[in-house]
């Protein structure tokens, strides 16, 4: 505002003819740094919001359905073939076992057999009938030992055989062969692999013992989905730990902001 008054006086200065000098206030000088810190602070906390958000979100899988439905015991039966005795007599001829690095003895759908291993190679022996059944146990056994653990409606649509590595070939039913492993079972091998048509089910039967090994469903695969993300397995691991070091320091620096401003207020009371 013009004034011709040399001495007219304006809040914080003088006006000396041209234009007034301000100064702040003591007060309003210290406020301003407590200010851009608690802009900082919300930046931060918003962007330590993200995997926490990810974390959290890829856990709540994990209590969405109980274990038991997960590995698809809720679909099985629990019966299991009878268990005849062994006999010395059974035992394979002495010229079959020459080499063999190891003998076990075991049941499969009611047959005691004897599986001889070479290490580069299995044989399956019949104690009963006292022949070779070769590398892996019949395919009916093994359908036999799926069907009477499923106790959902058995509608299978293609069934594979894995050896001990490699992709899987079909044996019975319609699909594509061969047929690349699968993330859906990592345990022993040979196994025959019987797809079923109700929710995608997959029953992972033993080639050698004639047992389950797994079952996997659509639930399986969902669970196993978020695990996945959830501990970063698509990762290295030192790219997990670069992660998980710049977001816990995050954290740190989030807590430590948020504790000075707690402190600085609390001291204004």
């Amino acid at each position: 505002i013009p004034s011709n008054n040399p001495d007219s006086t304006f809040p914080g200065g003088h006006l000396n003819g041209t234009q007034p000098t301000l100064t702040l206030p003591a007060r309003g000088r210290a406020t301003w740094p407590w200010r851009r810190l608690w802009s900082w602070h919300l930046w931060l906390g918003l962007a330590t919001l993200l995997p926490l958000l990810f974390w959290m979100g890829s856990a709540l899988v994990f209590v969405l359905w109980p274990i038991r439905a997960v590995r698809g015991n809720a679909s099985s039966t629990g019966l299991t073939a009878p268990t005849p005795a062994f006999q010395a007599i059974m035992l394979p001829p002495p010229e079959r076992m020459a080499g063999v690095r190891s003998v076990l003895l075991r049941h499969a759908e009611g047959h005691a057999v004897s599986i001889l291993d070479w290490g580069d190679r299995t044989e399956i022996w019949d104690m009963a009938s006292q022949r070779s059944l070769g590398s892996t146990l019949p395919l009916e056994w093994a359908r036999a030992a799926a069907r009477r653990d499923f106790s959902g409606p058995y509608e299978e649509t293609a069934v594979y055989l894995f050896p001990r590595s490699g992709p899987g070939r079909l044996v019975a039913g319609a699909g594509a062969s061969p047929l690349p492993a699968s993330q859906d079972y990592a345990g022993p091998r040979p196994v025959y692999a019987f797809h079923l048509r109700p929710g995608a089910t997959r029953l992972y039967v033993d080639a050698l013992e004639g047992e389950v090994r797994a079952r996997r469903n659509g639930i399986w695969r969902a669970y196993d989905l978020a695990f996945r993300l959830h501990s970063f397995e698509f990762a290295q691991d030192s790219a997990k730990r670069m992660v998980l070091t710049a977001v816990l320091g995050l954290w740190l620096i989030l807590g430590a902001t948020g504790l000075l401003m707690a402190t600085r207020r609390w001291r204004r009371g």
